[in-house]
């Protein structure tokens, strides 16, 4: 079977992690944290301001030519980051690189259901401002990137969201959860 690779994006709590976990578990993928990549860069963080691009792009690249990496070998990437901006020319490598290989999703559930799932994790959370903010900037772009990429999940399990949107990308089937 061909590498594929999927890209998860969205604002932090919407779910990406938690879905590329399972896309890893239960598919076989070669889980990609951008965020833990893009540390090097950012070690306090900042990736959003302005006069970070230059080093938010190289970031992007740095996550690009891992993903090549891994599919080289013969994987299947699923690549979980909230990009941080520059999206536009973010999508644009991986789509000049991977063509039909690439699935892009943007996980958009409701910003009520975002902000519940934010501070549900046990982790950390990123905060109803950051979220919004993500948000706007990924909504002014859906036109230039394709309506069809985003999904609202906020009524779905992370189960059912995969059974949903992703199981032609394996060629159907049925899909277990262990």
């Amino acid at each position: 079977m061909k590498s594929k690779v999927i890209l998860l994006a969205g604002a932090g709590g919407s779910g990406k992690s938690t879905i590329a976990e399972l896309i890893s578990r239960e598919h076989g993928y070669e889980l990609l944290d951008g965020d833990h990549e893009d540390s090097e860069f950012f070690p306090y963080g900042g990736q959003w301001l302005p006069q970070n691009l230059k080093s938010l792009q190289k970031a992007h690249r740095k996550i690009l030519s891992k993903t090549k990496l891994l599919v080289s070998s013969g994987k299947s990437v699923v690549v979980d980051y909230v990009i941080f901006g520059d999206y536009i020319s973010y999508f644009k490598i991986f789509e000049d690189t991977f063509r039909d290989d690439l699935k892009i999703v943007i996980l958009y559930p409701s910003n009520s259901e975002n902000i519940k799932r934010d501070f549900a994790r046990s982790n950390w959370t990123t905060g109803p401002v950051r979220i919004a903010a993500v948000r706007s900037e990924l909504y002014k772009i859906r036109n230039k990137i394709g309506v069809e990429k985003f999904l609202d999940t906020s009524n779905e399990s992370p189960e059912e969201t995969i059974i949903k949107y992703f199981q032609f990308f394996w060629g159907g089937g049925n899909v277990m959860f262990l």
